[in-house]
């Protein structure tokens, strides 16, 4: 599957905001209000398309894709921060290793980093097995602010 990562728009945030998660993913679910809009809208994210312009997820890059810790000083300087979502019916269905790389590739091009970092719920298995397949290794195990779980941080070299 060919992806396009673009500006986020209004529709598409206004899409996006309205996606929900089942059981323990609804963690990553949005709120649709006015500061869920904000967010979306604020240049840290990105709408992600197929070629035909279906709208199948978003990335967002720096601090927008760090989570509140309780731990101090977790994200050092260094990495770029990588947060990403694919549309909730697109979930489980083969698509996230592509629409991971499709991410990656727009990283490097756009920040040019070293290397990537990402936050992900330790709960979400099937997301930890797609990272680490992708060159992601854990780094340490944080506890989110505000649900009390835990969480894995992630990082991998930047493709040559």
């Amino acid at each position: 599957m060919a992806y396009e990562i673009g500006p986020m728009t209004l529709p598409a945030a206004k899409a996006i905001a309205r996606w929900t998660y089942a059981g323990e993913y609804a963690v990553y679910s949005f709120r649709p209000d006015q500061e869920t809009l904000n967010e979306l809208m604020s240049g840290a994210y990105f709408a992600c398309t197929t070629r035909g312009k279906e709208l199948v997820g978003y990335f967002c890059f720096g601090e927008a894709a760090r989570i509140p810790t309780v731990e101090a000083d977790v994200y050092p300087n260094g990495p770029v921060d990588l947060g990403l979502g694919l549309r909730p019916d697109r979930c489980g269905r083969g698509e996230g290793a592509a629409f991971l790389r499709a991410g990656l590739v727009y990283a490097r091009h756009a920040f040019g980093p070293q290397e990537m970092r990402l936050t992900v719920a330790c709960f979400n298995r099937r997301a930890i097995a797609l990272y680490t397949h992708a060159g992601f290794c854990p780094q340490r195990t944080v506890t989110h602010r505000l649900s009390n779980r835990p969480f894995s941080i992630m990082t991998r070299p930047t493709d040559p």
